[in-house]
């Protein structure tokens, strides 16, 4: 289970390395460390319009789509 605080670690370091996409796995560990059963999946196409960068599972449900951004 990743705490927030690790996560937050995590982009600082990786800050520097460009695009949003160099921070999809600290997300990735964060939201699955959230709920057991819990899967988030990286969108492969996720930089083509319209499409969100991860789709989240439980259990084989889909419980919603989440779209990283870069400040």
């Amino acid at each position: 289970m990743m705490e927030f605080k690790h996560y937050l670690q995590e982009l600082d370091k990786n800050l520097e390395k460009g695009s949003e996409r160099t921070h999809y796995p600290a997300l990735k560990n964060l939201i699955e460390g959230a709920m057991l059963g819990i899967n988030a999946n990286i969108e492969e196409t996720g930089n083509q319009a319209g499409i969100p960068d991860f789709k989240v599972r439980k259990n084989n449900n889909l419980l919603g789509y989440i779209e990283a951004k870069k400040n």
